[in-house]
């Protein structure tokens, strides 16, 4: 029981630092906002400051990117203070980082490419245009820049110091649900989050999935990759949100149901993400038994 609440003050703790350190990041761009909106503006409606930045791509991609790096300073501030001489690793530091990062990269691609098509040929959503000019380069290359951050700062912060954390005190099932159930709770304030069951539930299946490829690599490079493509592809390449945020896109989409395509959530609002996430979770499954089996 010590340890029980010792290690949920420790998540507590870490929770505490990033969105006291996200909260230092936003302040000086909400400050920037309100110059260019205006007080009275804001006080008729406070949304106005998301529409802002929203309009102004370049400020707002900036934000968010910086934003998320603070999960990264929150978990390695917590691992130096309390965890590096307890004998276990993040999985960051590594031989054959390169490799597993490539692996990767390809899987997210192929897990999100899977779901779009399904959504496809469910006739949840038909392309309507395909283009690629300089507006959309530089869109793309802001997106690039945020998903890579996100990509690095999440699989740290939760496949890293707080899969790593429980599975030390406890054991590897407990560490795969307390490091998902968590991860969904850090997109519950996503827009179109709670529009309907999907997207908590393929959140959590998410986070099911990279902590399985954090245990079956030993490391943080091949979850690091899937988590990197499977947002830039969906967004920028098939033009969906990505768990609520627009981006710019290669791939134009009309929604034709939102039930099939996952509505202004996204991929990830859909029925076929479910799919997709518990198939792999399957494989992953059956594939780490027999390891398993086999070492012994």
């Amino acid at each position: 029981m010590v340890r029980f609440w010792k290690v949920a003050g420790k998540l507590t703790l870490l929770h505490v630092l990033m969105f006291a350190f996200a909260t230092m990041v936003t302040i000086p761009f909400t400050v920037i906002a309100v110059i260019n909106i205006g007080m009275e503006q804001i006080a008729a409606n406070p949304e106005v400051i998301t529409e802002w930045l929203e309009e102004n791509m370049a400020v707002g991609r900036i934000m968010h990117t910086l934003s998320s790096a603070t999960a990264i300073g929150a978990a390695l501030i917590m691992y130096t203070a309390f965890e590096r001489k307890q004998g276990w690793k993040l999985g960051f530091l590594r031989q054959g980082a390169g490799t597993e990062l490539a692996a990767g990269l390809g899987l997210g691609i192929l897990f999100i490419s899977a779901g779009f098509l399904i959504i496809l040929s469910l006739q949840g959503v038909r392309i309507v245009d395909a283009a690629f000019n300089s507006g959309i380069a530089v869109g793309l290359l802001l997106d690039l820049m945020l998903f890579v951050t996100v990509g690095f700062s999440e699989e740290i912060f939760s496949r890293g110091y707080v899969y790593g954390l429980v599975k030390r005190n406890s054991n590897i099932v407990t560490a795969v649900i307390v490091s998902s159930l968590l991860f969904a709770f850090l997109h519950s304030l996503n827009p179109a989050v709670f529009s309907t069951p999907f997207p908590i539930i393929n959140l959590f299946l998410a986070g099911v999935l990279l902590a399985l490829l954090r245990e079956w690599s030993g490391g943080l490079w091949l979850p690091i990759g899937v988590h990197i493509t499977w947002n830039f592809f969906q967004g920028d390449v098939y033009g969906m949100a990505v768990s609520g945020l627009e981006t710019e896109s290669i791939l134009k989409l009309e929604r034709l149901n939102e039930f099939i395509s996952g509505g202004e959530f996204g991929l990830e609002g859909s029925f076929a993400d479910t799919i997709v996430s518990a198939a792999a979770i399957a494989v992953l499954i059956v594939l780490l038994r027999r390891r398993r089996a086999g070492a012994t």
